[in-house]
């Protein structure tokens, strides 16, 4: 077992999601550049980590790479670890293996593009991946799926690909992305409590927010910044990126 170990994600950019969905145009967003998410909430996550010193992950959908390049780029200056989170954030286990080969080919490319470095890991958007999808991260280089997977344990799948799986109550929207909102005080206790665990009895505490739930939100980013401080602090606790965690699995 791999720990104690905090590592701290994050998930989406811009209006990928929302064009994905159909709740946007293509161009509504990049044309005035003020989505939330990037004029507000990565600059507000990205300044908070870097008051901790603290590497995380982001997980970037590839359509981001020719319509926000600057900012995918700014993720890799920052010094954090880049991720692949589908094209336009797909409903990726739904997606046949042709269509999942090209639209990971297609994100790939485009993120490496704007960020200058390839891309390490993979997260399903939505969380799930295909029985495809090993296959095909493997066969593009990537060292690392973060999706939901079969247990909570880091492990390595038969093609050498790592396994760092995610549980739903680590989710910034699975608390507030509900009818009746959980309160940052609540989020921010419920996950000290785990980190907690995590110190005592070993594993991978893990979170994953996103710049347009937590990032926008001033009470939303006291509780993540008051949980990353716990993590620093705690001399039980090392914090990695989830390539890092991917990395000490093999060694």
């Amino acid at each position: 077992m791999i720990g104690p170990v905090a590592c701290f994600t994050f998930d989406n950019m811009g209006e990928a999601a929302e064009i994905g969905e159909g709740r946007a145009q293509p161009g509504e967003g990049a044309a005035s550049g003020l989505h939330p998410s990037l004029a507000r909430g990565y600059p507000n996550l990205l300044r908070l980590l870097d008051r901790h010193s603290v590497r995380a992950s982001f997980f970037v959908e590839g359509w981001n790479g020719e319509h926000h390049p600057d900012a995918v780029a700014e993720i890799v200056r920052s010094g954090h670890e880049l991720g692949m989170h589908g094209w336009l954030h797909e409903t990726w286990h739904e997606l046949d293996c042709d269509r999942e080969a090209e639209l990971a080919r297609l994100a790939t490319g485009a993120l490496e593009a704007a960020a200058g470095v390839r891309p390490v890991g993979f997260r399903a958007p939505g969380g799930m991946r295909t029985s495809h999808s090993e296959a095909i991260l493997a066969g593009l280089g990537y060292e690392y799926d973060a999706s939901l997977g079969e247990g909570r344990e880091p492990r390595l799948l038969p093609s050498g690909l790592a396994q760092i799986p995610f549980v739903w109550p680590g989710v910034d929207g699975f608390h507030y992305l509900r009818p009746r909102p959980a309160s940052p005080s609540e989020v921010r206790d419920l996950w000290l409590e785990v980190l907690e665990r995590t110190a005592e009895r070993g594993g991978v505490f893990l979170t994953i927010c996103h710049a347009f739930v937590t990032g926008v939100d001033d009470q939303r980013l006291a509780s993540l910044d008051t949980v990353i401080g716990a993590a620093r602090s705690d001399p039980r606790v090392v914090i990695m990126t989830v390539g890092e965690i991917a990395r000490a699995l093999r060694a």
